[in-house]
């Protein structure tokens, strides 16, 4: 939805606006907003002129600001879906473009022990979330609930491997989980099976006629 709405906000009630828009998006819901954005802070005199204004230029958010304001407000895997490649129109050098950001609500809750992990396949040496926490390629990496829940499904779960735990935790008798540092996670608690006592068992599953 929008189109230059929000450019007509002044910035002061900037905050407030999305803050709203956070609100009355259920849990679990997303925002599809299309706007149009600079590549650069449009001075004083064009943020003055009344034409430019009625025009969608003299209130255009930056375009790094834009994607800004629904992290600030409480949105999470906030992406740049559309930005059209050639500008819509170029005002004293500053290129103003057609963007549409989807925004996704539901970060909020307790974080709980669930025996969760997750693991980053690349191709970058690491990716960050909303929350701060560090995924670096090829770690498996605990996680509560909550993040776990989050991390497979959109917009990550074609970019991250869940590793849902061995034996499942009721929602009940979770404990408290501290996202304050990352730690590893145990392979034991996430693998669908136990392992073979030892290599030559391991070897034995793989001969004719085996498991394998």
């Amino acid at each position: 939805v929008s189109n230059c709405v929000l450019n007509l906000v002044e910035d002061v009630h900037r905050p407030a606006l999305f803050s709203e828009l956070h609100r009355v998006v259920k849990t679990g819901g997303r925002v599809a907003i299309s706007d149009i954005v600079c590549d650069e802070d449009v001075p004083g005199p064009l943020r003055s002129d009344p034409s430019l204004w009625s025009g969608c230029i003299s209130g255009a958010f930056r375009e790094d600001r834009f994607l800004r304001a629904f992290a600030d407000a409480g949105f999470h895997g906030v992406q740049l879906v559309k930005r059209d490649e050639r500008p819509w129109r170029v005002v004293e050098g500053i290129e103003f473009r057609s963007v549409t950001v989807v925004a996704y609500k539901g970060k909020a809750g307790p974080c709980r022990e669930g025996n969760h992990a997750v693991l980053y396949p690349g191709p970058w040496s690491e990716v960050r979330d909303d929350d701060g926490h560090v995924f670096a390629r090829g770690e498996r990496v605990a996680v509560c609930a909550k993040t776990y829940r989050l991390l497979t499904t959109a917009p990550y779960r074609a970019q991250i491997v869940g590793l849902p735990p061995h034996q499942e935790i009721p929602e009940h008798e979770q404990a408290p989980f501290s996202c304050a540092g990352q730690r590893p996670r145990s392979p034991h608690e996430t693998k669908n099976g136990p392992m073979p006592a030892d290599y030559r068992a391991a070897q034995d599953c793989c001969e004719p006629g085996a498991c394998c």
